[in-house]
């Protein structure tokens, strides 16, 4: 019979990267417990078999795994392919899938992780009169008798899979196994800092047990979100670059005035390039009544040379035209990976409302550049961006939107550097408060509370942003 474990480690693979995930999957399992020390795989023809890939492909997935200390193959009768789960092994294990993963990428992760455990918490506390709780109770508490990391990852990924269990939903336990797989490791690769997770599943628990689902709801995900902060500043490499007890004015002016010339060299970089789209549209277009395919392929043409030397300042650029003036579509060119990705992006409009899209302003009148708050476009570039704008017009007729559009994980990774060597709780805030870069995981893709700040806050000239500089006692907070 499969068992569980089995039928987690070695499910087929869905994802068109096989070599990369069949590896993935099984150094995940090992590093979760799923599959425990000294465990023999099947042999390579059936394995392969179990997770749809070639035994080449498997083979070389299992000589990473060898390279890293966490498979072993013993010759001879009885032999095969071993489970090594030193710990040692396992911990550097930890620290190179987290170095994997983009800062945006593990914001993400925190979010969707916490609702996942929010609502089973929740569910869970709903159900609280027909439940048995002795067994979460239980694994609750085993983290804080762990006797090293990797038995604490163990403890932790099974105390959250047991509540998403408890929850009554075989889809969301499905979703918390797959997400511990991948989190579990990430999370005790963080030296210290979990000496409070115990006393937190038992609060967790005890909520649910007094059928209290907000209070569940909300514990579980303060608890994940915590976990998941903490590696974040890991990835971020701020403790090791901050001195905080011996603070340097001068280092502090030249890293503020660092990211106050960056604001400006983005702010010029999208202004001159809506510009030069802008020049392009009103050539092509003249005195034109109406556009066609072959004017947008040449505006288009004009985006793409404007965005190529754009890169990775900005991450798209092209012209949006009045569907009124122009049915074809849009000009629109992105580099979705880079200098090197410049491509068309096609729009779906049946679903994407031009008219009423969160970056365009309720007045183009003034023929100003407007720049919007930073924003989730979901029907458009699936990216949180910031977009630059522009009426264009040829004569006194509206003809569209020449707009370019900035990566907000770019501009996180544009500041890391002088983020760093700033003190911790330093945020970059847009209009709306939306903390678009930091050097503190607790920020990452929060709505900044100004009034509770007790650093320095800096106001931008090129940008309708503001720079709050954090202090070891500031008192500022998510809402």
């Amino acid at each position: 019979m499969t068992t569980w474990r089995e039928q987690l480690a070695f499910a087929p693979l869905a994802t068109f990267d096989r070599g990369e995930e069949v590896g993935r999957r099984l150094r995940h399992a090992i590093e979760l417990g799923v599959l425990e020390d000294g465990t023999q795989l099947p042999s390579e023809s059936e394995l392969a078999a179990k997770m749809g890939v070639s035994t080449l492909t498997l083979r070389a997935a299992l000589a990473e795994l060898r390279g890293r200390g966490l498979l072993e193959t013993r010759r001879g009768k009885g032999g095969g392919s071993f489970v090594k789960a030193n710990t040692g092994d396992i911990i550097k294990a930890e620290r190179e899938s987290l170095m994997a993963y983009s800062l945006d990428d593990l914001r993400d992760i925190r979010d969707y992780w916490a609702f996942l455990a929010g609502s089973a918490a929740a569910a869970a506390a709903e159900r609280s009169g027909r439940l048995s709780l002795g067994r979460l109770a239980s694994m609750a508490v085993k983290v804080e008798s762990s006797e090293d990391s990797a038995h604490a990852t163990r403890a932790d990924s099974r105390f959250h899979i047991e509540l998403a269990a408890s929850s009554g939903s075989v889809r969301l336990t499905r979703e918390e196994m797959a997400m511990q797989s991948e989190v579990g490791p990430l999370i005790w690769a963080v030296p210290g800092g979990h000496s409070s997770a115990a006393a937190e599943h038992v609060a967790i628990v005890e909520a649910i047990r007094s059928g209290d689902g907000i209070l569940a709801r909300a514990l579980a995900e303060e608890h994940v979100r915590s976990d998941m902060n903490r590696v974040l500043d890991l990835r971020m490499g701020a403790d090791a670059s901050r001195e905080e007890s011996f603070p340097d004015p001068d280092r502090e002016e030249h890293e503020v005035a660092s990211i106050e010339s960056f604001t400006e060299l983005l702010a010029d970089t999208a202004s001159s390039s809506i510009r030069s789209i802008e020049h392009a549209v009103r050539v092509q277009l003249g005195s034109q009544r109406q556009g066609d395919i072959s004017d947008l392929d040449a505006i288009y043409d004009a985006s793409r040379r404007t965005l190529e030397g754009a890169v990775p300042l900005l991450y798209g650029a092209g012209f949006l035209p009045e569907s009124s003036f122009s049915p074809a579509g849009a000009a629109w060119c992105h580099a979705p990976t880079g200098p090197h990705s410049l491509q068309r992006l096609v729009i779906d409009w049946d679903l994407y409302e031009g008219g009423t899209a969160t970056w365009r302003p309720e007045d183009y009148g003034d023929g100003a550049i407007h720049i919007s708050h930073a924003y989730l476009d979901a029907n458009g570039s699936n990216e949180n961006i910031i977009t630059f704008s522009k009426a264009a017009f040829v004569g006194e007729q509206m003809v569209g939107i020449v707009a370019a559009d900035v990566l907000v994980r770019g501009i996180q990774s544009q500041l890391e550097s002088p983020l760093r060597a700033l003190p911790p709780n330093t945020c970059l805030v847009d209009q709306n408060d939306v903390i678009i870069a930091t050097n503190t995981g607790r920020f990452m893709g929060g709505i900044y509370s100004p009034t509770k700040y007790a650093g320095k806050q800096i106001a931008l000239q090129a940008m309708p942003w503001k720079l709050f500089v954090g202090t070891s006692t500031a008192t500022a907070r998510l809402e």
